[in-house]
């Protein structure tokens, strides 16, 4: 029978990171509720990243970029108020998918915009049928804490390898000595001192270092902010005559099936989100978390696709903040989502988010990105250590993080000639991490299970 409220494991894994708010509890005061939330959007601004890569993967023009990095932030703010209310219900943000943008970056230069806007729109729809069918959840025998605590650790270098990309994204002295400025900043912050000031260390940090001190090295670029638009109001599909194109969307079955790739790699690594969220948050990871999470999240999908914004999945970099602050009410996060809805109105608000140095934010989020990986390791040592899960914890870990590495330096050319299902497969890190995972956990512990273990025990 089929039971929301079951557990995943059998046994909660433990956690060192400390709750100082839970998901049910609000901050003393609406001003901290701010602070706090605040602090999430300055990490989770990645929209501007990720709309210039899928400009790129497509061969689009870049007057499209404007656009799309306000309805990213549309989505954004949309799929998180989705997830936190009627989706999971945990401190989750929703932003733009690197795992789906990728695939239809394929699409768009293949098929076509609209085609691709097709394979967004069925993509979503698929995937909130998938998570309302309860599927994913009936599978949670297949990623014990030994699995779930790899993926988590796989997703804390992926975060640091976010953190290191953003620290090194100038080559400049001044901005690597803003980064260390930051960092410093932002050890003594958490460290040092209580409260607020500890609680709200990555945004204080940003503030001082990425506003007020780049202002005065005059890196702050504070005239394209003046330039920016203070107000724009959305519109449904936005792009409609984007090249002289006949219809908003179109449905092509090889789009749709090339991009779905894509949402199968967000599926997964949204089970690893959530497990990661339920670790630091000091939650029960259940059945509804991930049945709801991936019905909710589908759904956001298709909330992009109207707004002209690329697919939204779980964001690795919340997890981060969550480990980090101890801050994890859902309340936080929902006005976070707010404020991200607000950044989408107000291109102004969201040109200064982007004017400030990326290696200043990438310094403080690298604190974030190594809490998220201590946490993998915690849940993966607290199940029984022994030859199996140690194989099955190294091996997951060890492919999943080098083998992105050697298909983009020595064996390139080799994944050039890879169908896209493949090529996906061998670059997503967190897709990576949960497939071996699991083949693995079934390989050794039902397949080649010990005989031992299936004898009855003897009186």
């Amino acid at each position: 029978m089929y039971n929301p409220e079951q557990p995943i494991f059998d046994k909660q894994p433990d956690s060192t990171v400390k709750v100082t708010i839970g998901v049910d509890e609000n901050p003393k005061s609406w001003w901290q509720t701010l602070f706090f939330a605040w602090q999430i959007t300055l990490v989770d601004f990645t929209p501007f990243i990720w709309a210039g890569m899928f400009v790129s993967l497509a061969g689009l023009s870049e007057t499209i970029l404007p656009i799309m990095i306000r309805t990213c932030f549309l989505a954004m703010g949309v799929g998180t108020l989705l997830q936190t209310t009627i989706g999971n219900r945990l401190p989750v943000v929703q932003g733009p998918s690197s795992s789906v943008l990728t695939a239809m970056g394929g699409v768009a230069a293949t098929y076509g915009f609209p085609a691709m806007w097709g394979a967004v729109l069925v993509g979503g729809a698929l995937e909130a049928v998938i998570g309302v069918s309860r599927i994913l959840g009936r599978l949670r025998k297949f990623i014990p804490p030994v699995v779930t605590g790899s993926v988590v650790a796989t997703i804390g270098f992926v975060a640091a390898k976010i953190a290191l990309g953003w620290i090194f994204a100038s080559h400049e002295p001044v901005y690597l000595i803003l980064a260390l400025v930051a960092f410093l900043l932002a050890l003594v912050l958490k460290f040092r001192c209580k409260g607020l000031l500890s609680q709200g260390f990555v945004l204080i940090s940003v503030v001082i270092v990425g506003i007020v001190v780049s202002s005065v090295a005059g890196i702050f670029d504070w005239e394209l902010v003046g330039q920016a638009d203070l107000f724009a109001l959305p519109q449904l599909f936005p792009f409609r005559n984007f090249e002289g194109a006949t219809a908003p969307f179109v449905l092509i079955p090889a789009a749709i099936l090339a991009g779905f790739t894509g949402y199968i790699g967000s599926i997964f690594e949204s089970i690893g989100d959530y497990a990661a969220t339920c670790a630091v948050c000091d939650q029960v990871y259940r059945v509804k978390h991930i049945n709801k999470g991936i019905m909710a999240e589908g759904l956001g999908c298709i909330g992009s696709g109207l707004l002209g914004a690329l697919p939204v999945t779980s964001y690795t970099q919340n997890i981060g903040i969550l480990a980090a602050t101890g801050v994890a009410s859902r309340r936080v996060v929902r006005v976070a989502a707010v404020m991200f809805l607000l950044y989408g109105l107000s291109p102004k608000l969201a040109q200064m988010l982007a004017c400030i140095p990326r290696p200043v934010v990438g310094a403080v989020f690298l604190i974030s990105a190594s809490m998220i990986m201590f946490s993998g390791i915690d849940v993966v040592v607290s199940e029984a250590r022994d030859a199996r899960n140690n194989l099955i914890a190294g091996t997951t870990i060890g492919t999943a993080v080098m083998l992105p590495v050697f298909f983009s330096t020595t064996g390139a050319e080799w994944a050039n000639s890879f169908h896209p299902f493949v090529k996906m497969f061998v670059n997503n890190n967190v897709f990576i991490a949960v497939v071996c995972g699991v083949v693995l956990n079934i390989l050794l512990h039902m397949v080649l299970k010990d005989p031992a273990e299936t004898q009855p025990a003897k009186n």
